[in-house]
């Protein structure tokens, strides 16, 4: 951070940021969630609130950054004709916040943005599980959870307390092999013991994903829709890795959108062998959450992206926009990723969030 802000400071960065060996990299920006309520106090990896939002894209502005949209940016990093500081910003899961809050403040800077869609709670419009119950549990920290059919003893929901509860509750819906509508239901039942409004939680649309309506509206305005499976997660056997990407594209395709051909690993969760099982769906380029810039070298299954969230500095998001970031000691990516594996044959699979490191 030191060395950083003084490279910021001299100067040195933006020198940096004109030369031709930033010009030959691409910098791909990860978001996930932008929010105007509390989301970013419970969980600042996931969630950024809107007006910093709103300010990192001001500075992209000010450094005079070419923010390219994701196509376009590696067919031109193949031809080598990237222009100078040439950004890419792409955003995971598709939350309802991106809809209403990031989507307009990028209109207004007429930036492209990429957005790496889930499909399976689309047409459920309901709370994504696995966020949400992690939500609900923070909104009652504090109190005394008694819920004697879950957990034998009374639980004090400090944070050792919630993520106790979390696994606890998530394994209960796993075990009883759970429907999303059954999920939901657990939720409110948890709602209720908190003396948590969960109605209005559900009608609020917090933590739940864009609906078909809203993907047919960002896809006309020119939001780039892409792939990042249908259920937030991948499989260890090559038949259901194909099978989530697959039901995502079709149901991408059912909403009458453009043939998505770029896909983001859940949770940034990256194997030896799913490279080549995306080459063979016809995959064109993978996103992971690897800190670093993109070169003409490398290999456009596996390309690093920059995660941007609330612990990231200016100074930091700075670093990265001209390149100093890569050439100096610097932290990476400021989150830890978890995926839920099933190897079952299972109709509901939860959903693998992103949590705090």
């Amino acid at each position: 951070m030191g060395l950083l802000g003084a490279a910021n400071a001299s100067g040195l960065s933006r020198l940096i940021g004109a030369s031709n060996w930033r010009r030959q990299r691409l910098l791909i920006l990860c978001y996930h969630g932008v929010t105007e309520g509390e989301l970013h106090q419970w969980n600042p990896s996931l969630f950024m609130l809107a007006e910093n939002f709103k300010r990192r894209m001001s500075l992209l502005r000010e450094a005079r950054c070419n923010v390219l949209g994701l196509g376009e940016a590696i067919e031109r990093l193949e031809d080598g004709c990237l222009p100078p500081r040439s950004v890419v910003l792409t955003f995971d899961d598709g939350f309802t916040d991106f809809y209403r809050a990031a989507w307009p403040i990028l209109r207004e800077y007429g930036f492209p943005a990429t957005l790496y869609l889930t499909t399976y709670y689309m047409a459920r419009n309901l709370p994504v599980f696995d966020p949400a119950l992690d939500y609900l549990l923070w909104k009652g920290r504090g109190q005394q959870l008694d819920w004697p059919e879950i957990s034998a003893r009374k639980v004090f929901l400090n944070l050792e307390g919630r993520q106790r509860m979390s696994l606890v509750l998530q394994t209960y819906a796993l075990q009883k092999r759970l429907t999303a509508t059954q999920k939901d239901g657990l939720l409110e039942d948890l709602a209720e013991r908190l003396v948590i409004d969960y109605d209005a939680f559900r009608r609020s649309r917090v933590l739940s994903l864009i609906n078909e309506d809203e993907a047919r509206k960002l896809s006309a305005e020119g939001a780039d829709l892409q792939l990042h499976t249908h259920r937030h997660r991948t499989s260890v056997h090559r038949a259901g890795f194909a099978r989530e990407i697959l039901e995502n594209r079709d149901c991408m395709a059912a909403l009458g959108l453009r043939p998505p051909q770029h896909f983001s690993y859940p949770s940034g969760v990256r194997r030896a062998q799913d490279p080549q099982w995306l080459d063979e769906l016809g995959i064109k380029s993978a996103t992971t959450a690897d800190a670093g810039f993109v070169t003409q070298v490398a290999d456009r299954h596996s390309l690093p992206r920059v995660v941007d969230c609330c612990p990231f500095s200016e100074v930091e998001f700075l670093g990265w926009v001209y390149g100093s970031a890569a050439l100096l000691p610097h932290r990476g990516n400021s989150q830890k990723t978890v995926a839920v594996l099933e190897e079952e044959e299972t109709e509901e699979l939860p959903y693998a969030s992103v949590v705090n490191r």
